[in-house]
């Protein structure tokens, strides 16, 4: 089975904690316009990209309705990933019961989860993640996921692998040449 077979067929428990199977998941989506339009929009002020790599987090209520609870986007960019586009619904949250709150809270948050799910799912597919995050609170959640800080605020990354230093300066430099993502 190859590498790309294997991570189609990732689950999501696998890297969520035990106390937020029953009440979330996190998928890849084929369109996210479709899922997440309203919540991009109310904090983008526009839709979200139609490239793929869309990952939704999604949480179930008592009764069983669905709701999405988080976005990230994971953009391909020759041998590396670009994460950006990423939010989390306040309406989705406060929707939660309070322990499934607190559980969230606990554990990390939402968009930690998301980026773990990213960071495992899409290992095999590229050298390295890449994100812009100039907000203080974002940053404290991307490093704690697994970012770290560069020498070009606000890009930040993820060395998921071990790479020469020499390839690791031409990647940055690559990202850091195209601006903001």
């Amino acid at each position: 089975m190859s590498l790309s077979a294997t991570n189609a067929l990732f689950d999501p428990r696998e890297i969520l904690p035990r106390e937020l199977h029953d009440f979330l998941t996190i998928t890849e989506i084929d369109r996210a316009d479709f899922l997440v339009n309203a919540l991009f929009r109310a904090k983008f002020g526009e839709g979200p990209p139609a490239e793929q790599r869309h990952l939704a987090c999604l949480y179930r209520d008592p009764d069983g309705a669905v709701f999405v609870a988080g976005y990230s986007h994971m953009r391909p960019f020759g041998d590396v990933y670009l994460s950006g586009g990423s939010c989390t619904s306040g309406a989705t949250i406060r929707r939660m019961q309070p322990h499934e709150r607190a559980a969230v809270e606990a554990s990390g948050g939402i968009w930690f989860w998301l980026l773990k799910y990213a960071f495992r799912k899409y290992a095999d597919e590229c050298d390295a993640f890449f994100g812009h995050c100039g907000n203080p609170r974002a940053l404290q959640v991307a490093l704690a996921a697994g970012f770290s800080k560069t020498e070009h605020e606000p890009v930040i990354v993820n060395w998921h692998k071990p790479l020469h230093e020499s390839i690791q300066r031409a990647l940055l430099a690559k990202v850091v040449a195209l601006g903001g993502f």
